[in-house]
């Protein structure tokens, strides 16, 4: 009997299939599901990975081959739970939760709040549903890392007819966030008794003040939108411009919701592309490009310094996602600003990418990890298999 983890995201779908006990038999994901240029990714644990160049795919195809895929790799697998992730759990008072009918409709109803990731979560639900049966399919929230929020850090100040109708800072990237505290811990690492500020980095870009393992704030809120600038995201914007922007007659509802999270970001300001990799690599030749890293850099910077104050201190930056553990530049660049705090990096180990990057005098430790949200989403699976998930 095994575990499935399935990862869908708005750029890429993950999958990993694991052992009873959390060993991990083989993973495969299809990135670049916006671009034109998607590839599937398999490979078996310490071995190499094998890549396959597939050209413009929509996300239903790239889910329906990676199950394909599983089917023929482990053609009498028997799979005992799912673990799926789900961007927005709304209300409901657990981490995780086993999907059935009234489950699925209150995922679904919360999908205004991450239009860009919900209907793709529910879709690939409905897959794994239909290929695996007979397994216990386990929604797993990202938003559930941040439900111990205070209420000074949840609170939005609108009437409360808003707020019953759910409008309220709840985070997002949870299940990354739980991913690199484990990792940190498995490694003798005190991250349960410290202040962390971990910075997920990536397409979709958010960070958060953990102390003592506990969420206390973050930079996203009701929606994925806001926060620091992403790649095709806006981040943080004045509500009277939106105001503005609906009175004036160039938009409506429709037009700006496809605006605020497919056309703006690191992509609005540089006209051509929102990609990190791209833009560090045409930066010493591009205007543009150089102004949009140093914008979102700038940012991240700018809410670390308010992450520290809500902690009244740090002891602890963490760097994730495929931003922040793989662009140095980026790195070094937040961490410049913040030698106020403490901070200092060793260029050389922040180069390699190394798992440490701060000197030995540096007053605060800075961690680079992988994240692997997949390992949460099978560990929360088996969690309600045993009957103990759901916290």
């Amino acid at each position: 009997m095994t575990l499935l983890a399935l990862n869908a995201g708005s750029t890429s779908t993950k999958l990993a299939l694991y052992e009873r006990d959390l060993h991990q038999l083989w993973s495969a994901s299809v990135s670049g599901l916006a671009s034109p240029n998607a590839r599937l990714l398999t490979r078996e644990p310490g071995g190499d990975a094998d890549t396959q160049e597939l050209g413009p795919l929509q996300f239903r195809s790239a889910t329906e081959l990676l199950l394909g895929e599983l089917a023929q790799r482990w053609p009498t697998l028997q799979i005992e739970a799912v673990g799926h992730r789900v961007v927005h759990g709304g209300d409901l008072p657990v981490d995780s939760v086993t999907i059935d009918a009234p489950t699925l409709a209150a995922i679904t109803h919360w999908s205004s709040l991450a239009p860009l990731h919900q209907h793709l979560n529910v879709a690939a639900i409905n897959a794994a549903r239909q290929a695996f049966p007979g397994a216990l399919h386990v929604a797993c929230f990202d938003t559930g890392f941040h439900r111990t929020l205070p209420a000074r850090a949840s609170l939005v100040a609108v009437p409360e007819r808003f707020r019953s109708l759910g409008v309220r800072r709840y985070g997002f990237h949870g299940l990354s966030y739980e991913s690199v505290l484990q990792q940190l811990a498995a490694s003798g690492e005190p991250v349960f008794s410290e202040r962390v500020i971990a910075a997920h980095l990536g397409g979709g870009s958010s960070l958060c003040a953990i102390a003592q393992g506990r969420s206390v704030e973050t930079s996203m809120g009701v929606t994925p939108l806001s926060g620091v600038p992403m790649t095709t995201r806006c981040g943080d914007l004045d509500p009277g411009a939106l105001l503005f922007l609906l009175q004036s007659g160039e938009t409506d509802v429709r037009q700006l919701q496809a605006a605020l999270y497919e056309e703006s970001g690191l992509k609005a300001l540089t006209g051509t592309s929102g990609d990190m990799k791209l833009l560090l690599d045409i930066s010493a030749h591009s205007s543009e490009a150089r102004k949009a890293v140093d914008y979102f850099c700038y940012q991240v910077r700018r809410h670390m310094g308010a992450l520290a104050a809500a902690m009244e201190g740090v002891d602890r930056i963490v760097f994730t996602g495929g931003i922040g553990a793989n662009a140095a530049f980026v790195r070094q660049a937040v961490c410049d600003g913040l030698r106020f705090l403490g901070v200092e990096l060793d260029a050389k180990a922040n180069l390699a990418n190394a798992s440490s990057v701060h000197t030995s005098h540096s007053g605060i430790k800075v961690n680079v990890l992988e994240t692997d949200e997949e390992s949460i989403l099978a560990r929360k699976a088996a969690a309600h298999v045993d009957g103990s998930g759901g916290h």
